[in-house]
């Protein structure tokens, strides 16, 4: 197994830096030999210290230890994430089939991070909705009990409510969500699950939606969004203002509908997301949205044009 040594050794490395000037104002020579050698183990602060000396956070990379490349595998898995978030999964498939390469990635539980990605571009580019969901539940069913209630497992199930609520089974949508945020609701301390949270509750958004509970989406939606502004993320932001303004527009608000709805409209102009409008342009109270007057004319043009909206 590795040890926190040999990454720091490896970062050393790639620095060029001596174990001289590396220990320099922080321990010994010696003492970052033994480190490196897995002799000794360096306290927290000293491996604060490390951090900044090499300008990594090593506290990180504790979770890879048991991985044979776990520097490697760390930066696959860093990279995985920006794509997902930027939902582009052309160049989420390019990354896994290099990091397939990897002997890590043969085994759990990095291996689903594989399956992730992989059904990811089976969705939202190949748009094979059936065969996604029998492949996910396949993966769910050979999955083991201690991981069962983990990232991994709440990561196919976000995929998994994808797919019910395109092929429209408000059932098994139903069904999923909730076991989803059975996964995620003790999770939000937990900084890797910031992602997994936010995607899961856009799901519940929809699924709440679909069922036409629209009180429901409006609440939980404004929990979503504070739960955004304490971690500072903006990540899915469109989402969860959009379904804000349809179930305005739902339950008679109309100006706060406007007003969500506009607020997405900025979130994509700043930031752009096609993937998310392929999907809401597909929903009628969007178009009437699209046209109401209280939305600069000239800013809807300008989103249209950015869209290539008819």
């Amino acid at each position: 197994m590795n040890h926190i040594g040999n990454i720091i050794k490896s970062y050393r490395t790639m620095l060029k830096m001596s174990r001289a000037a590396f220990a320099e104002n922080i321990c010994s020579e010696k003492y970052v030999y033994l480190i490196e050698k897995g002799k000794r183990v360096p306290s927290v602060d000293m491996t604060r210290l490390f951090s900044d000396k090499l300008g990594v956070d090593l506290f990180e990379h504790y979770q890879y230890l048991d991985c044979e490349n776990p520097i490697a595998v760390r930066d696959k898995i860093k990279n995985f994430n920006i794509s997902r978030r930027k939902s582009d999964y052309d160049t989420l498939k390019t990354l896994t089939d290099a990091a397939i390469a990897l002997p890590d990635f043969h085994h759990e539980p990095w291996l689903y991070e594989i399956e992730v990605n992989r059904f990811a571009y089976i969705i939202f580019e190949e748009k094979k909705y059936t065969e996604a969901i029998i492949g996910i539940n396949s993966v769910l069913r050979r999955i083991k009990p201690k991981y069962s209630k983990g990232i991994y497992v709440a990561n196919l199930y976000a995929l998994l409510i994808m797919c019910y609520q395109l092929t429209g089974d408000a059932a098994s949508t139903r069904a999923v969500t909730l076991l989803a945020n059975e996964i995620i609701h003790d999770k939000y301390a937990i900084k890797d699950y910031e992602e997994i949270i936010s995607t899961v509750g856009v799901g519940t958004l929809a699924m709440h939606y679909m069922a036409g509970e629209f009180d429901q989406v409006i609440q939980k939606g404004h929990k979503l969004l504070q739960y955004k502004a304490e971690i500072n993320s903006s990540e899915r932001l469109d989402y969860i203002c959009f379904y804000l303004a349809f179930s305005y527009f739902e339950t008679g608000s109309q100006e706060n509908a406007v007003v969500w709805f506009r607020k997405a409209i900025y979130s994509l102009m700043f930031e752009y997301d096609p993937l998310n409008v392929y999907y809401m342009v597909t929903n009628p109270v969007f178009h009437v949205l699209l046209n109401d007057p209280g939305i600069n004319p000239y800013l809807i043009q300008e989103f249209k044009d950015k869209y290539d909206i008819s």
